[in-house]
């Protein structure tokens, strides 16, 4: 599967907000997002394929 631009420059983002970050709070706040994120998109994920 393929990401595209805005994807790629979204992506390129949020990996230059973590490097710049060096507050550990902020850092663990947005692992725990994106780890609800992942799981919510791994979610959906398995709903469509048992739609199918």
């Amino acid at each position: 599967m393929r990401v595209n631009l805005s994807q790629q420059f979204e992506a390129e983002s949020i990996k230059r907000m973590i490097d710049a970050t060096t507050n550990v709070h902020e850092l663990q706040s947005l692992a725990r997002e994106l780890t609800d994120l992942y799981f919510r998109q791994r979610a959906a994920t398995a709903w469509v394929v048992s739609e199918q």
